[in-house]
């Protein structure tokens, strides 16, 4: 699998983790998923019934019932077909499941219609057909409903609560234990479509837990532990994405390397204590000027970059004067002992799809070189070429990772 791939599905359900209703969203998803076997088998019940019940009920009304349910079942097939087709922009999962448990709700009426309206009171032969059916509906439908709260429940109570009703209305000596015996029939069923509830929840909390463990040991292999901007390899990485989009030939870019000037002084002054002080008030000047498409890392022990996709290098100027600016006006203290740096600038800048990744990088770290020789604590640029000589300040010998 290639890293992009892996990057957007990881990226994917981390970001659907993180939502509240993400649990919730996959359930319904689940049930949208297994709904067009549910509504084929209900189907192919209703006229099973209809041929069984024919010679002792009234036909018009077994007519027009199995018409409710065929309509019914389309309309439902439509909202699965639309839900399928717009799965990716939807964003209120709250009302689909609303919608889907309404629409259980108004099967189970039908189903349950049977018992009030088309009861064959006169053939002990044809209740007991009936029993069969209602019982296979109620037990097939848990694979279908139970992984959604409350979709089950909204199905079978209004279809097997009427059926319940008539066998114990009969007066029979058996009605009453028969009844008894319906509802509890009803209650394993809904216990068992918990439970089934249950171990998908369980499935789906596993997921998010390994997503998010998936997500830290990525970010851990990619991002500086000290000041959790992206590493050297991370940034060289992206670097190289962009530089061979052949999509966005026309859109420059800009590469911007800092080089924090008498930073060796506070660590020797100081310790590591002060020098990590100032690499980490860096990285949050950093962090604020940068946008969401941006890169942000630290190249090396007292180096940074900035990978800012899709601005011009006039833009990248003004943005690397105002960091300039802000790392010379920042002052750290450690052991009561004020600290500062100044920073060397190199910018360099090019075009996806056109400038070498090398290029880039040697042109940046020439313009870095530049700005030390010229006094420090400034900013120098270059387009991007391959012919500048490089310093290995910012470690361009090190293999970019594809």
């Amino acid at each position: 699998m290639s890293v992009e791939r892996f990057e957007t599905q990881n990226l994917t359900l981390s970001n659907l983790a993180d939502s509240a209703d993400w649990t919730n969203s996959q359930q319904l998803r689940l049930t949208f998923q297994n709904a067009p076997v549910g509504f084929t088998a209900g189907i192919f019940c209703a006229l099973v019934v209809v041929v069984l019940l024919w010679p002792v009920v009234d036909n018009q009304g077994l007519i027009f019932w199995l018409a409710s349910v065929a309509i019914l079942t389309l309309l439902r097939l439509m909202m699965q077909q639309h839900y399928t087709r717009n799965l990716p922009k939807i964003t209120n999962y709250r009302l689909w499941h609303y919608g889907f448990v309404a629409t259980a709700f108004a099967s189970g009426c039908l189903w349950g219609s049977l018992s009030v309206f088309l009861f064959p009171e006169t053939s002990l032969l044809h209740q007991a057909i009936l029993t069969f059916i209602l019982g296979g509906v109620s037990a097939g439908a848990v694979s279908v409903y139970a992984p959604l709260p409350g979709a089950y429940p909204f199905f079978v109570l209004p279809a097997m609560i009427p059926y319940a009703y008539q066998i114990w209305d009969l007066g029979e000596s058996e009605g009453q234990p028969m009844a008894a015996l319906i509802m509890l029939f009803v209650f394993i069923l809904m216990r068992a479509a918990r439970e089934s509830r249950k171990h998908v929840c369980d499935i789906l909390d596993l997921q998010v837990r390994n997503a998010e463990l998936t997500r830290r040991l990525h970010h851990r292999a990619t991002h500086d532990s000290l000041v959790d901007l992206v590493n050297h390899g991370e940034f060289n990485r992206r670097l190289e994405r962009l530089t061979k989009d052949n999509r966005r030939e026309n859109t420059e870019y800009s590469l911007v390397f800092i080089d924090l000037d008498l930073f060796k002084d506070v660590n020797d002054t100081g310790g590591h204590a002060a020098g990590d002080l100032i690499l980490k008030g860096i990285a949050n000047i950093l962090r604020n000027h940068i946008r969401a498409g941006d890169t942000a890392a630290r190249v090396g022990g007292d180096e940074f970059a900035l990978l800012l996709d899709g601005c011009p290098h006039d833009r990248a100027l003004e943005i690397a004067e105002a960091l300039r600016a802000e790392i010379a006006a920042m002052t750290v203290t450690s052991d009561g002992i004020d600290y500062s740096v100044r920073a060397s600038i190199g910018v360099s800048y090019g075009h996806a799809g056109k400038h070498s990744a090398t290029g880039m990088l040697k042109a940046a770290d020439a313009a870095c070189y530049s700005a030390k020789e010229k006094g420090r604590n400034r900013v120098c640029i270059n387009p991007a070429s391959d012919l500048f000589q490089t310093t290995d300040r910012f470690q361009l010998t090190q293999s970019i990772v594809v």
